[in-house]
């Protein structure tokens, strides 16, 4: 895999070793999902993440990087999030962009093997102004991820917004254990609904699962959604955790319905 080298001299504020070391601490995957112009955006990202670290206390250092692109072409807006890694990550994040009425369309995932997590997710505006809705979504993390605060209630508080059409179609979920790997597989073919991301994710980490990779997709009012874990305790990965596993988030889809 050709890792895009090239763009250091675009990036004159983050040092030659920097650049180095982020693009041999990212998997192959990253750079054939992600475009130059978002590899150059996470980088100097990074590089702040890095840079606050140094200047603040330990508090601080738990507060992501953020910034938001319009995409007026594809009418959505993305969001990038880059922290460390920590349990639960994606879902919080995911529900911090519920509390603050975003619909989350795709969603990938990419943690660093030095622990910096790269979360980017591509959104609908809610109706309300969209500046208005960012700081809210800003609070939000700051409130899951530095407070430890639990967002459920305010997921739930704002669903009563949002209505959602009908597809017809079941909830199915697969999980299975990927010996190549080894990793589990999880996909969900559901409905969309609000705070889905949310809930599904919870779920895994719950359960004693760490996400490392995901692949987020709605169109037509129906989630398509694969996500990668690893067991983030020592129990053994069996036929009979994998089966609760997916039975549970069965419970949480048809939850959130």
């Amino acid at each position: 895999m050709n890792r895009p080298q090239h763009l250091a001299p675009f990036i004159p504020a983050v040092n030659a070793d920097e650049i180095s070391a982020h693009f041999n601490l990212l998997p192959d995957r990253y750079f054939a999902q992600t475009g130059e112009t978002d590899v150059a955006l996470h980088l100097t990202m990074v590089n702040q993440l890095l840079r606050n670290i140094s200047g603040v206390d330990s508090l601080g250092s738990l507060r992501p990087v953020i910034e938001w692109r319009d995409e007026p072409e594809r009418g959505c807006h993305s969001v990038h999030i880059v922290t460390w890694d920590r349990g639960g990550l994606f879902y919080k994040l995911a529900g911090a962009l519920s509390v603050a009425g975003f619909n989350i369309l795709t969603a990938r995932i990419t943690t660093r093997t030095d622990h910096i997590a790269i979360d980017s997710f591509e959104v609908a505006a809610p109706e309300q102004n969209t500046e208005s809705s960012r700081t809210v979504f800003a609070r939000a993390v700051e409130s899951a991820l530095v407070a430890n605060q639990d967002l459920g209630a305010a997921i739930t508080a704002q669903a009563g917004h949002f209505s959602v059409g009908d597809s017809g179609r079941a909830p199915s979920v697969e999980a299975y254990l990927e010996i190549s790997h080894p990793r589990v597989i999880i996909e969900v073919h559901a409905p969309d609904r609000f705070g889905l991301l949310y809930r599904v994710g919870r779920v895994m980490a719950e359960n004693g699962f760490s996400l490392t990779a995901a692949r987020v997709h709605t169109e037509r009012g129906l989630a398509y959604d694969q996500f990668d874990l690893d067991p983030s305790d020592d129990r053994p990965v069996d036929v009979p955790r994998l089966t609760l596993l997916r039975d549970e988030l069965l419970r949480a889809i048809a939850a959130a319905s």
